[in-house]
């Protein structure tokens, strides 16, 4: 692996571990809202800003780190899954979302199971175990949430749990292998 795409890899994971931390801090504060009762528009004040914030902030962390990323995106054979999973996640928040006769809970679920298959696929291809373990414990998690979350805020948090033990625990351990 050349320098470039060692730094390239950097980059991405840095892009991934934000994003993780920015979804996760969403889901627990949704979570809050809603056993609280907090009188805040959540869709605008959680979610829309913190969004958009983190949208701007990929977007000129990419702009500066432009030449890497794109030499390293070119060799990579996964981003057709993740691509894949983040258009099934997207159709299933418009669809579930929108649709009166699927409950909002079982979001989570749904979303747990097209990670989990996303790390399942990523892990075939790379051989990398860590990936395969995450896939397997987002599946673990959609199960929970398909038998025993259903109707409670608590998927909220548990999701966020998800995020933050399945996502950005393997992500920091991935960069700190790298600066070691």
């Amino acid at each position: 692996m050349t320098l470039l795409q060692k730094s390239a890899d950097r980059t991405l994971l840095l892009v991934l571990l934000l994003w993780s931390l920015i979804f996760a801090k969403c889901f627990a504060l949704e979570y809050y809202v809603q056993v609280y009762a907090v009188p805040i528009h959540s869709a605008l004040y959680v979610w829309c800003l913190s969004l958009l914030m983190a949208c701007a902030a990929t977007f000129v962390f990419l702009r500066m780190h432009l030449q890497e990323v794109k030499t390293s995106l070119v060799q990579r054979p996964y981003l057709q899954i993740w691509g894949s999973c983040m258009v099934a996640v997207l159709l299933a928040a418009v669809i579930v979302l929108s649709a009166q006769s699927i409950s909002g809970d079982r979001l989570p679920a749904f979303l747990a199971m097209f990670i989990g298959a996303a790390y399942i696929s990523h892990a075939r291809l790379n051989k990398q175990r860590f990936l395969l373990l995450s896939g397997i414990g987002w599946w673990i998690g959609a199960g929970i949430f398909f038998t025993c979350m259903q109707g409670t805020p608590k998927s909220l948090l548990l999701f966020a749990v998800l995020i933050i033990s399945l996502t950005t625990g393997p992500i920091v351990a991935q960069l700190l292998k790298r600066e070691g």
